[in-house]
C-alpha cells in the first residue's frame, strides 16, 4: 500500500510563508525610508494656514507683483521686488531634497537682488518670498528650474 501526499497542507502552509516574509520585507524598508519631504512644524503651519493664505492673496493683487528672473548667461536669479517694499526674506525650497533648502536670504530694498546660482545644484526649486508692508504680511511663490 502506498501513502499518498495531499499538497494542500503543504502549498497553504508556503502561501503563508510568502505572505509574512513580504509584509516583514515591506515593514523593514519603510522604516528606512528618508522622510525629508515632511516639514518638521507641519502642524504649526496648518494653524496658520488661513494667514498665509491671506498674505499669498494680497501678494497676487498687487499692481507690480515680485517677479523672479533666472539669468542662465551669467549664473544668477534675479528677484524684483515691488517698489514699495522695504526688503524681505527668500527662501529656496528643493521639494525633492529638503537638506538642499536656503532659508532667510535677505533681499535688497529698492533695487533687484542678485544671487548666484554655481553654488545651487541644478533642478526644480520653489522661490518663496515673503515681506512686511504697513503691517500686513505678504507671501509670494513661484516654480522655478535652475539650469
Amino acid at each position: 500500500m502506498k501513502l499518498k501526499l495531499n499538497p494542500w497542507p503543504i502549498g497553504l502552509i508556503l502561501w503563508f510563508a510568502f505572505l509574512i516574509i513580504v509584509c516583514v520585507v515591506f515593514v523593514i524598508k519603510s522604516l528606512g525610508m528618508n522622510h525629508d519631504l515632511v516639514s518638521s512644524d507641519y502642524y504649526a503651519q496648518a494653524l496658520n494656514h488661513d494667514q498665509h493664505q491671506a498674505a499669498l492673496a494680497r501678494a497676487h493683487n498687487l499692481e507690480n507683483p515680485p517677479r523672479v528672473e533666472i539669468d542662465e548667461a551669467n549664473s544668477r536669479l534675479i528677484i524684483h521686488l515691488p517698489p514699495t517694499v522695504k526688503g524681505g526674506l527668500l527662501n529656496l525650497y528643493r521639494p525633492s531634497d529638503a537638506g538642499m533648502d536656503l532659508h532667510d536670504i535677505p533681499l535688497q530694498e529698492g533695487v533687484p537682488s542678485v544671487l548666484s546660482t554655481e553654488a545651487i545644484y541644478p533642478g526644480r526649486w520653489q522661490a518663496k518670498i515673503t515681506w512686511q508692508d504697513q503691517g500686513l504680511d505678504y507671501y509670494f511663490q513661484e516654480d522655478l528650474f535652475i539650469p
